[in-house]
């Protein structure tokens, strides 16, 4: 105990701070983005910002005669300095105090210019210990919230959530299975939110699909109206509030959803009937099905998502304020690695010995608007809300035709293919336009269950029950409607298409 005692006194009394911050600030980013970052993606610029903090506390201490708290304090308050500009420039630009982001990174960078250079002059050798100790311990408290925060994310995760429904089907191998893919393109509406809202015609797409041979849903709607909550209920063949009494108002935190959506029914259906799994990355991991047999991931990039995200956040900003560098356009580039690369490997997914379950889901028509109508890299920030959408609509009926076709005609047994959005565009007040989706089948046996309303609660009950004779009775199709900070305040919403 003495031991330990001693050993945390002299941190406290040491210079080490400036590797706390260090870390810290890239450790809180991490912890916020947690459900959608990769670990790797965190090592790396955790490990540049803790080089970039040594080399400058060596730099300063050079400078300062080797005073080492001196150099310490000089390069604690420089991480501040280049960390907390993102969260300062939009406050101040907001009170109409500077609007200029190049005067302010001016006076951002000369006061904290100003405050380097006093403590390097006024910090004695041996500083206040009192005010040292204080430095540590502000720095160890603030990097243990993110710690403890990411340890018990971890461990909570490595739990299996308890469902009170399971619609998993029992079986063996079947020979002659047909190949499956459920294609998702998030946030594709339905037809006549497309010319209602956006003034596209999409019925020449719709009738290319239905040329193909698949059923067009053309009244579906999605069971929910965002991601996390849709895919959960179409994989997991139930509603979310069916399946936990966590799911209830006034419950925020969404483990819980994402661990059902990663341990789902669909995916231990489909491998207790012998089917290979493949599934691509999608750049929101816990929507990935990271342990399929076969799981396809573009090569890690020189800039990942997580690091624009810092880049955004800290004293770099500047350089995109001022048009020197697209960070949004650089950030987009991951999007389109991944939509060209499941486009281009339409080819040798025909070739994967069968059976398989190929699981799809593409972030797009949803934004980032990273391409223009045919398909040409535009930057995001550049690209006009409503025509970026309507633009990306237009690139991915023109590249998923041809894709859809060759699986139905160089596929040795007839494949199943689902081609679903998992919602529609944000467009409020019309929230009701966020639940119509894009919703087509192709089903060489069974089609005839499907009818202009099913929704994708509805989808593999279908399928399972023509495939794998599970017998599920299709549930009533139902919409619902919930706010980002009130997930589980489920309000209905009617479906209130004509030819239902």
């Amino acid at each position: 105990m003495k031991k330990a005692i001693s050993l945390f006194r002299r941190v406290l009394l040491s210079p080490g701070h400036f590797l706390f911050f260090s870390i810290y600030f890239v450790f809180r980013m991490y912890d916020f983005n947690i459900q959608d970052v990769p670990f790797r993606d965190f090592v790396r610029p955790l490990l540049i910002s803790v080089l970039v903090g040594l080399v400058l506390y060596l730099f300063f201490g050079l400078i300062v005669a080797r005073r080492w708290h001196a150099a310490a304090l000089m390069t604690s308050t420089l991480l501040f300095a280049f960390y907390l500009y993102g969260a300062f420039w939009p406050l101040i630009y907001s009170t109409k105090i500077v609007r200029q982001p190049e005067v302010f990174a001016a006076i951002w960078g000369i006061f904290f210019i100003l405050m380097i250079t006093l403590i390097g002059w006024k910090t004695p050798k041996s500083p206040n210990p009192n005010i040292l100790g204080g430095v540590n311990l502000m720095a160890i408290i603030l990097l243990l919230y993110p710690m403890v925060g990411s340890l018990v994310y971890f461990t909570a995760f490595q739990f299996r959530f308890p469902s009170q429904t399971d619609h998993t089907v029992q079986g063996h191998p079947i020979q002659s299975s047909p190949d499956m893919y459920y294609i998702i393109l998030d946030g594709y509406t339905r037809a006549d939110v497309l010319v209602e809202e956006f003034g596209h015609d999409n019925g020449p797409f719709i009738q290319s699909l239905k040329d193909l041979g698949f059923y067009v849903a053309d009244c579906s709607q999605s069971n929910y109206e965002s991601t996390p909550p849709s895919l959960t209920s179409s994989l997991n063949l139930d509603y979310v509030q069916n399946m936990s009494d966590t799911f209830r108002l006034g419950e925020v935190e969404l483990m819980g959803l994402f661990k059902l959506l990663d341990d789902n029914n669909v995916q231990e259906t489909v491998s207790n009937f012998g089917y290979k799994t493949v599934a691509f990355s999608s750049g929101f991991m816990l929507a990935e099905w990271r342990d399929a047999d076969m799981f396809i991931a573009p090569p890690y990039g020189p800039i990942t998502e997580f690091e624009t995200l810092l880049m955004f956040s800290s004293y770099m900003l500047i350089l995109d304020d001022m048009e020197i560098v697209n960070f949004d356009d650089i950030h987009a580039e991951r999007f389109r690695t991944r939509t060209r690369l499941v486009l281009n490997s339409f080819d040798d997914l025909v070739s994967i010995p069968g059976p398989k379950f190929v699981f799809i889901h593409l972030i797009i028509p949803h934004a980032p608007f990273a391409f223009d109508a045919m398909g040409n890299p535009i930057p995001p920030d550049q690209a006009d809300p409503k025509y970026g959408y309507s633009d990306q609509v237009k690139f991915i009926n023109k590249s998923i035709i041809p894709k859809l076709e060759k699986l139905i005609e160089e596929s040795p047994v007839p494949p199943v293919i689902i081609l679903q959005g998992d919602h529609g565009p944000w467009m409020p007040p019309n929230y009701a336009a966020q639940l119509k989706i894009l919703n087509a089948y192709y089903l060489p046996k069974g089609s005839e269950a499907l009818y202009p309303s099913i929704s994708p609660v509805n989808s593999f009950r279908v399928v399972f029950n023509e495939y794998f004779d599970a017998g599920f009775p299709l549930l009533q199709d139902k919409s619902y409607y919930s706010r980002p900070f009130k997930r589980y305040e489920f309000t209905p919403m009617p479906n209130t298409c004509p030819r239902q």
